[in-house]
């Protein structure tokens, strides 16, 4: 049995969705959210950004998800 060779290592990479749901893909990239809230709902399905390239407030939702509702209450 042969073993096999990598060439380059597996990335992970972290996507976010305007709600700010969380994406992670090793080595690819994907284009919809697949963020369910429950099995007899469907897929969110909107855009990913990656987490770099995401506006402020979509990072501030993805990670404090209960601040971010109380500031965008108070607007």
């Amino acid at each position: 049995m042969e073993a096999s060779v990598v060439d380059a290592p597996l990335t992970l990479s972290v996507f976010v969705c305007p709600d700010g749901h969380r994406t992670l893909a090793l080595g690819s990239t994907p284009t919809v959210c697949k963020h369910r809230l429950s099995r007899s709902k469907g897929y969110c399905g909107k855009d990913v950004v990656a987490l770099s390239e995401a506006p402020a407030d979509v990072q501030q939702k993805m990670l404090n998800p209960l601040k971010a509702s109380k500031k965008a209450s108070k607007k």
